[in-house]
């Protein structure tokens, strides 16, 4: 009986079915979700985000803190005399000589001093109880750089800083 075909039912060499084809269809259209849903967060570590600012913003306020507005004792206590000059728009290098401040770029150049690209904004206020701070006898207001962006990200980072025994927030702004 060989080569013929006895009975109701013939072959024509398709085995598949309807539930073959869903079975295979479901599986096909899984993996093509997975693969969407997956692939972008391989790439994500290599995308520029709102994390870069992050980074920009607490490496800047690091900067400022410990080591170009920092008076003697801890990182916690700006010198009086080195943030006067720098927010009064003092040259570095007089400053250096003078005071012997650790800032070569004043305030008005914040983006050189923390060595940031220009492309990103930046805005550097000292607040006490939530108002511009200031300091020196010709109290100059602790304020640099333009408003934040309404219309962008902004990260921001703050410390907490002794000048003359009072208690300010530093808060440097970045988008």
């Amino acid at each position: 009986m060989s080569g013929e075909h006895t009975g109701a039912f013939t072959t024509d060499g398709r085995a598949q079915t309807v539930l073959d084809f869903v079975v295979g269809m479901s599986v096909f259209l899984v993996v093509v979700g997975f693969t969407f849903a997956f692939v972008p967060t391989l790439l994500e570590p290599y995308a520029v985000g709102d994390g870069a600012t992050v980074i920009v913003a607490e490496r800047g306020t690091a900067q400022l803190v410990e080591s170009s507005l920092a008076g003697p004792g801890s990182t916690a206590t700006l010198s009086p005399v080195c943030t006067h000059a720098f927010f009064n728009g003092t040259d570095g290098e007089r400053a250096a000589s003078e005071w012997d401040c650790n800032w070569e770029s004043n305030a008005e150049e914040l983006h050189v001093e923390l060595g940031i690209d220009e492309f990103r904004g930046l805005n550097l206020t000292v607040t006490q109880s939530g108002v511009v701070g200031t300091v020196g006898e010709e109290d100059v207001r602790m304020h640099a750089g333009p408003t934040p962006s309404r219309s962008e990200s902004v990260s921001a980072a703050s410390r907490i800083v002794d000048i003359n025994g009072e208690t300010y927030r530093l808060t440097l702004r970045v988008w």
